[in-house]
């Protein structure tokens, strides 16, 4: 499904209702659609924080709030450990649907707060000296591999931004 968005944050906007939407549908869910809708939003969010990372947060980093971006990174790395889990074969049935639902709220909290008026790092962006079309341009080509990728094995793992996950085990 092809999508057009003006810019880099346009399409950010977008990924944020699909998560959300996504996450519902979980919350609704039970047995093996919760488990299978629940992965597909986990490998979701996955991707939209590769993108953000490699693209949104190192291009805002010193035009604006730096402490915001901060603040985001910290966000993106809470959610990459109940991302882990859910990931897990080891993960039981049990424990499955909460970490699914701490995620979803976790990240409508991040979502809610990188979308807010005039504060927000998106609207930051759209302030900042940011060429916006490029980077829609670089992330649909990575969000493509992202995928292509995923429909073959797992999405790789990825490095933490601030927690030292060796330490944390």
């Amino acid at each position: 499904m092809a999508h057009t968005y003006k810019d880099a944050v346009a399409k950010l906007e977008a990924d944020h209702d699909r998560i959300e939407s996504l996450f519902e549908k979980v919350d609704k869910a039970s047995g093996a659609d919760k488990r299978r809708l629940g992965i597909h939003a986990a490998n979701l969010v996955k991707i939209h924080m590769t993108l953000e990372e490699e693209f949104f947060y190192p291009a805002l980093r010193g035009k604006g709030d730096d402490d915001k971006i901060t603040e985001g990174l910290v966000e993106h790395d809470a959610g990459k450990f109940l991302i882990n889990d859910i990931l897990s074969a080891d993960t039981d049935d049990d424990s499955f649907g909460p970490k699914v639902q701490v995620l979803g709220e976790q990240m409508e909290h991040h979502h809610k707060e990188e979308e807010q008026d005039g504060k927000g790092v998106f609207d930051q962006a759209r302030r900042a000296d940011i060429d916006l079309v490029a980077m829609l341009d670089a992330m649909t080509k990575r969000e493509d591999e992202l995928r292509a990728q995923l429909a073959k094995d797992d999405l790789p793992d990825w490095d933490m931004n601030f927690v030292d996950a060796a330490q944390s085990t």
